[in-house]
């Protein structure tokens, strides 16, 4: 009899506005399913809706994919709630996503904390929570933990770090905690030999994700700003989290030089992320700081080769010649790195593809990988 997993996360498909932490948890059902039964609860509607979504029975169980989906209105999400879908279900394991989640995170573990269900491994993966980009939350996360750790709130629990970085962050804050890191998994890798053709001097930059200061943006449109060669298409894709951050980015854009053309596309849904991704050259992503970041997985799949920050994401060891990956503190060799993928011509940049492709075969969702999940859940 497989052993049946818990899952609670503020967003589930369709949503797509909850970013990563959504496909992380869809990716593991999907990989996973044939050694797991998955239950998830979630909200039902996506990140700062104000409305369910469509074609979903709200407050009560639906098949999505291999999953059988609880989506809680508002109303519907008390501790008493919770409770009584505890109850309902003959669980193993609740897997907890989001440290700070005030919800899907912290209510169950109150919950846990007075009775509502014992003898159950809980399991909790931050998700990129405890990593860099915002600062002005600092006071209040940290205010918070110690809080949580007078009352023993995380006590007892079983950690989940995607990646050494997040380890470390961990047992930064819980020096105690019992971890075990193992990467997200992936969607399942079917290798492309399409990619877009590579025309010297033209280069296609796509940035796909939120529009929030911790995914760097602004920066990497001020890196453009000072590139001067070639004719360079840089699309912006996601979510307008944080609109102040826009008006900064708009004003680095309207001094971006005119051999540079800025769009931006608006939010997509994950289903179109693919076909997307496959019309770029490269993803130029300097974050702040990924846990995982999907995305960038998603990038490379797609043949779309991922430009990164050195040291604050789990793929500093993409790039053996150094060539794509750069300091955040070094914006002129982000700058470099544009320059020379500009000029570069076609068969240049399918050797780039060849090692992104090898990459990926060797590195993602691996078979030790998997072990590793099905130990722990």
């Amino acid at each position: 009899m497989k052993k049946r997993i818990l899952i609670l996360n503020g967003q589930y498909l369709p949503g797509y506005k909850g970013g990563g932490p959504i496909q992380s948890c869809v990716n593991m059902v999907q990989n996973l399913s044939d050694k797991f039964d998955f239950y998830v609860l979630t909200a039902d509607r996506d990140y700062k809706a104000t409305y369910p979504y469509e074609g979903i029975k709200v407050n009560d169980w639906n098949k999505v994919g291999e999953a059988n989906v609880f989506y809680m209105s508002p109303d519907k999400q008390s501790l008493k709630d919770f409770k009584n879908i505890f109850k309902e279900i003959e669980f193993d394991t609740v897997y907890l996503n989001g440290f700070f989640s005030p919800i899907f995170t912290i209510k169950p573990l109150l919950l846990r904390m007075i009775g509502g269900f014992k003898n159950k491994t809980v399991i909790l993966t931050p998700r990129g929570d405890f990593t860099g980009g915002c600062e002005n939350k600092k006071v209040k996360k940290y205010t918070y933990i110690f809080c949580a750790k007078i009352i023993g709130l995380y006590k007892d629990i079983l950690w989940h770090a995607t990646s050494e970085l997040e380890e470390k962050d961990i047992k930064k804050f819980f020096k105690n905690a019992k971890v075990f890191t193992v990467p997200n998994l992936a969607t399942k890798y079917v290798p492309k030999r399409e990619f877009l053709q590579k025309k010297t001097k033209k280069l296609h930059l796509i940035f796909i994700s939120r529009i929030f200061p911790k995914k760097n943006l602004k920066y990497a449109l001020e890196v453009l700003s000072n590139v001067k060669n070639g004719e360079i298409t840089f699309d912006i894709y996601g979510p307008m989290e944080d609109l102040q951050y826009w008006h900064e980015c708009e004003k680095v854009i309207k001094k971006i030089p005119n051999n540079i053309t800025v769009n931006y596309k608006g939010e997509v849904t994950h289903s179109k992320v693919n076909s997307i991704l496959s019309n770029y050259h490269a993803l130029f992503f300097p974050t702040l700081g990924e846990n995982y970041g999907h995305v960038i997985v998603e990038a490379m799949m797609n043949n779309c080769i991922p430009i990164l920050s050195k040291g604050v994401t789990p793929w500093d060891d993409y790039d053996e010649d150094g060539i794509l990956l750069e300091n955040l503190s070094n914006k002129n060799g982000f700058k470099e790195i544009i320059n020379n993928l500009t000029l570069m011509d076609n068969d240049s940049f399918e050797m780039l593809v060849t090692k992104n492709k090898k990459y990926l075969m060797k590195k993602i969702n691996s078979e030790h990988d998997r072990l590793k999940y099905y130990t722990h859940l």
